[in-house]
C-alpha cells in the first residue's frame, strides 16, 4: 500500500498541516475583542457615602406605615346583611347547563299503536271488623234542624284534669264532674262520679271529631286492600306506545277511572257461594255515600305516592279505634301525617241538595253524580279525577314541583316512578268535600293531608271498605280495575287520529267514535244528549266507554266478620299451689290461674249507642265473660262518660247486663320472673300470659297479653283504688288534703258540676 504523502500535496495538505495554528490565531483575536469591549464600558460613578445613605432611606421607607393615607382609597367596610342574603341564594344551574341536550333525539315513529295487554290487582287482603262510625243525617247537611255543633267544653281545669263538662248532648244530658275529688275539692272520694280518662286514653282516643248533630252507627265492614303494579303497567305501556306514532306522555300514561269488587260467602257446609252479590256492591253509590254522609275524614295512613285518587277508596269516620290496623296493606310503609290546619270537621252549615236523593245511580266512570262541592277536575288541569280532565279545554296541564336532578334530568327515589306533567296526584289536603284540585283526591279538612307527589309507587295500593257484610260469616273477594283507555280516552279530543292506529284497535273503537259523532251532531242540532261546549265539559257523563277491563284478581283469602263484643286481656296471676306438710311432693289444691279481663260490647240501643266497657277481675277457667251491675259508659261523641239509662228514668240505680258470650277455657302465664325485677307500684313483673277464648258462634281465639296492653290501658275505665285514712270525724291531715286521684284529673281544686240537658 501506497504511503500518504503529505510534503508534495496542494493547499488541501497545507491547512491539514497548519490547522492548530489557525486555531490559535483566533483565539487571541477573541481574548483581544473581550479586552476591548471591556474597556469600553461606562464605570460605577456612585459614591460609598451615596450607597450608604441609599440604603438608610429604603431602610426607613420599609420601617414607615403609610396605611392611614391609602385606606380611603383601598378598602371599605363590607355589608355584612348583604353579603349573608347574597350567600343564602341558590346558585343559579342556567350558565352551567348544556347548550344541547345529550340525548338522542327520535323522530316521530310512523308505526301503528295497538292494546296494551292489562294487570290484574294482586296480593289481595281483607279484614273484618266492627267500629262505631259518624254518619251526617240529610237534615243536617242540607242546613236543617241539628245542623249546628255542639257546645264542648274541654279545656282542663285549674285543678288539673277535665274541670268541667258540657253535660253531652241533648239525648243524655248528664252533667260532668269536677275531676275525682268531691265537689269542695277536699280528698273525699264521690262514689257517683264518673271515670276520667287519664292523659294516655286522651291521647290513644284522639281529638273529639263529631257535633252534637252526628249519628253514631255501629258498623261491620270488610277492609279489602291490594297492591296494583303500576311499574309494570307502564313498561307494557312503554312497550306499545312510547315508540309508536302520536305518542303523548301524559295520556299513555295508567290512569284508573274505577274498580269492580265481588265477595262470595262461605256456606254451612264449606262451599262457597257464586260471586256477587246480588245486587251487586255499586262502587259510585259507596263514593258519595264517603262524600255526603261521613261526618269527618281520618288522616291517611300511607304514604301520598301509594294512594290513587280512584283505588284508595277513603277511610271510614271510625271512631274509638285506630282505623289504620285496617286502612293499609302489609306491604305498604305506614306514613304519619302532619298536623293539618282548620281540624277535622266537615261545616255543613251552607245549604245543599241530597245527592243520594236520585232514584238511581250507575256505577260506571263518570256517572256519578255532581253536587255543589264536589266538582271534578283541578286548577292544575290534565287528569285530576275520575270524572274528567282538571281543564274545561281539555289540555294537559302543568305539574307544578321539581325534583332530584342528576345530569340534568330528574330521577325518583328507590321504588318510584316518576309521574307525567298532567297526570293525576294523590290524595288532596285541602277544605271542604269532594275532589281535590291538581291532586286529583279527596279534600276534607284535617283529612286526607298527604297531599300531592311528583312521584308514583311501582305497586299503588287499592283499597275499599265493604258495609254490607253481617257478623260471624266468612267472605272472599276479588277486584277488577277500569284503566282509560289511551287509544279512546275520556276527552275526545285528545283521541289519536286513525292513521295511529292498528286496523284492530280501528275497529274496536269504532262504535264509540260514531257515538261522539252523533253526540256533537245533536249538540250543533240543538238536541239534548250532546256535548255542551263542544264535548269538553266536565259536568255531564260521556256518552262512550273510555276504559278497559282488567282481569278479575285472585281471590283473597277468606275473612271472617267478628262480633261487636270482645275479650281483651290484662295482667294474668299463675296462683299457688299448696302443698301437705307432710308430703312436700302431694299436691293439695293446684294452681288455679286467674286474668283481669276488659269485656266489651257495642249497644245499638238509642238511650245507649255506645261501646260498653267493663273491667272483670278474677276470671277464671270456664268462667262466662259477662257483668251484671252499676257502670259508666264513654260517649263516642263527646268523649264524657253516661249512664247507660234514659236521664228520666225512675229507677235510681238500674243494674245493666253485659254479656259478651265469651267463655274462658283456658289460661297460661303469669308466673313470676327470675330476679328482683319489679314495676312501677313496687310489685314483681310476671311473665305474660295468653287466654284461650270461645265466642257464642263456637270460634275459638287465642288472647295475647302483649298484643292487647295498649287496649287494654284504652278501654280500661275503672277508677283507681284510693286507700282512705281513718281520721276520726272526718278531719284529714296534711298528706291526705287534695290526693285524691290526682294523676287523673282531681286535683286539689274545686270540682263542677257540668251543665246538662243544653
Amino acid at each position: 500500500m501506497k504511503k500518504l504523502d503529505l510534503q508534495n500535496g496542494g493547499l488541501k495538505a497545507k491547512f491539514i498541516l497548519h490547522i492548530e495554528k489557525l486555531v490559535f490565531g483566533l483565539a487571541i483575536v477573541l481574548v483581544a475583542a473581550f479586552i476591548y469591549f471591556g474597556t469600553q464600558q461606562e464605570t460605577i460613578k456612585t459614591k460609598p457615602d451615596e450607597l450608604t445613605s441609599a440604603a438608610k432611606q429604603a431602610q426607613e421607607n420599609i420601617a414607615k406605615s403609610t396605611w392611614a393615607e391609602v385606606e380611603e382609597d383601598r378598602w371599605t367596610m363590607p355589608e355584612y346583611q348583604a353579603a349573608a342574603a347574597r350567600a343564602s341564594k341558590p346558585i343559579p344551574l342556567n350558565p352551567y347547563e348544556m347548550p344541547v341536550s345529550l340525548e338522542i333525539r327520535h323522530k316521530e315513529s310512523v308505526e301503528r299503536r295497538s292494546d296494551p295487554d292489562l294487570l290484574a290487582a294482586e296480593s289481595l287482603e281483607a279484614r273484618g271488623g266492627f267500629a262505631p262510625l259518624a254518619t251526617i243525617s240529610p237534615q243536617q247537611r242540607m242546613g236543617g234542624p241539628g245542623a249546628g255543633y255542639g257546645g264542648r267544653e274541654d279545656a282542663m281545669s285549674p285543678g288539673g284534669g277535665y274541670g268541667e263538662y258540657a253535660g253531652g248532648s241533648d239525648a243524655s244530658g248528664y252533667g260532668g264532674y269536677g275531676g275525682y275529688g268531691s265537689e269542695m275539692g277536699m280528698g273525699q272520694t264521690n262514689p257517683d262520679a264518673p271515670p276520667v280518662l287519664t292523659q294516655e286514653q286522651r291521647i290513644a282516643l284522639g281529638p273529639v271529631q263529631t257535633n252534637a248533630g252526628t249519628e253514631i252507627k255501629g258498623t261491620y265492614f270488610v277492609a279489602v286492600t291490594a297492591l296494583v303494579p303500576l311499574k309494570k303497567q307502564l313498561d307494557l305501556y312503554n312497550d306499545v306506545f312510547k315508540d309508536r306514532a302520536n305518542f303523548v306522555e301524559a295520556r299513555d300514561y295508567p290512569r284508573y277511572v274505577h274498580f269492580s269488587i265481588q265477595r262470595r260467602e262461605q256456606n254451612a257446609d264449606g262451599s262457597w257461594s257464586e260471586w256477587g252479590p246480588n245486587p251487586p256492591i255499586n262502587v259510585n253509590q259507596e263514593r258519595l255515600i264517603a262524600n255526603t254522609r261521613w261526618g269527618f275524614r281520618p288522616d291517611e295512613v300511607i304514604p301520598p305516592e301509594y294512594a290513587d285518587p280512584v283505588l284508595t277508596f277513603p277511610i271510614p269516620p271510625v271512631l274509638l279505634f285506630d282505623p289504620a290496623k285496617w286502612a293499609r296493606h302489609s306491604e305498604v310503609p305506614k306514613y304519619e301525617p302532619r298536623d293539618m290546619m282548620g281540624g277535622s270537621e266537615m261545616d255543613m252549615a251552607m245549604e245543599q241538595p241530597d245527592p243520594l236523593m236520585t232514584p238511581e245511580i250507575s256505577d260506571a266512570p263518570g256517572a256519578l253524580p255532581l253536587t255543589p262541592g264536589m266538582g271534578v277536575g283541578g286548577m292544575e288541569g290534565g287528569y285530576a279525577s275520575p270524572g274528567g280532565y282538571g281543564n274545561s279545554g281539555g289540555g294537559y296541564g302543568n305539574y307544578p314541583g321539581g325534583g332530584m336532578m342528576n345530569g340534568g334530568r330528574m330521577t325518583a327515589p328507590e321504588g318510584m316512578i316518576i309521574r307525567p306533567s298532567g297526570t293525576s296526584g294523590g290524595m288532596g289536603g285541602m277544605s271542604g268535600p269532594g275532589y281535590g284540585d291538581g291532586g286529583g283526591g279527596y279534600e276534607m279538612g284535617g283529612g286526607y293531608g298527604a297531599g300531592t307527589s311528583m312521584f308514583d309507587a311501582e305497586k299503588k295500593m287499592f283499597r275499599f271498605f265493604d258495609t254490607s257484610v253481617s257478623p260471624d260469616k266468612t267472605y272472599q273477594y276479588r277486584v277488577q280495575l277500569w284503566v282509560e283507555d289511551p287509544n279512546m280516552p275520556q276527552n275526545p279530543q285528545q283521541a289519536p287520529p286513525a292513521r295511529a292506529l292498528e286496523p284492530t284497535v280501528i275497529d274496536r273503537v269504532k262504535p264509540e267514535r260514531d257515538k261522539i259523532t252523533q253526540a256533537m251532531s245533536a249538540n250543533r242540532g240543538g238536541g239534548a244528549g250532546g256535548y255542551e261546549g263542544g264535548m269538553t265539559a266536565s259536568n255531564q257523563p260521556p256518552v262512550h266507554k273510555f276504559w278497559r277491563t282488567t282481569e278479575f284478581s285472585e281471590p283473597s283469602p277468606p275473612v271472617r266478620v267478628p262480633r261487636s263484643a270482645d275479650v281483651v286481656p290484662g295482667p294474668i296471676d299463675a296462683g299457688r299451689m299448696v302443698f301437705s306438710r307432710a308430703n312436700t311432693k302431694q299436691v293439695l289444691r293446684p294452681a288455679e290461674p286467674s286474668a283481669k279481663v276488659v269485656a266489651m260490647k257495642w249497644d245499638p240501643s238509642e238511650d245507649v249507642k255506645a261501646l260498653v266497657t267493663k273491667e272483670i277481675k278474677d276470671v277464671k277457667r270456664g268462667s262466662s265473660v259477662e257483668y251484671e251491675g252499676d257502670l259508666w259508659v264513654l260517649d263516642p261523641t263527646t268523649y264524657q262518660f253516661k249512664k247507660p239509662w234514659p236521664i228520666d228514668t225512675e229507677e235510681k240505680n238500674p243494674e245493666y247486663e253485659l254479656k259478651t258470650g265469651y267463655t274462658v277455657l283456658d289460661i297460661r302465664g303469669g308466673q313470676d320472673t327470675f330476679g328482683r325485677l319489679s314495676d312501677e307500684k313496687n310489685e314483681k313483673l310476671r311473665v305474660p300470659g295468653e287466654i284461650l277464648v270461645m265466642d257464642a258462634s263456637g270460634n275459638i281465639y287465642v288472647k295475647s297479653e302483649l298484643e292487647e296492653v295498649k287496649t287494654f290501658a284504652k278501654f280500661n275505665f275503672e277508677k283507681p283504688e284510693v286507700k282512705r285514712g281513718s281520721n276520726p270525724g272526718g278531719m284529714m291531715d296534711e298528706m291526705d288534703m287534695g290526693s285524691s286521684y290526682d294523676g287523673y284529673g282531681g286535683g286539689g281544686g274545686r270540682g263542677r258540676r257540668g251543665r246538662g240537658g243544653s
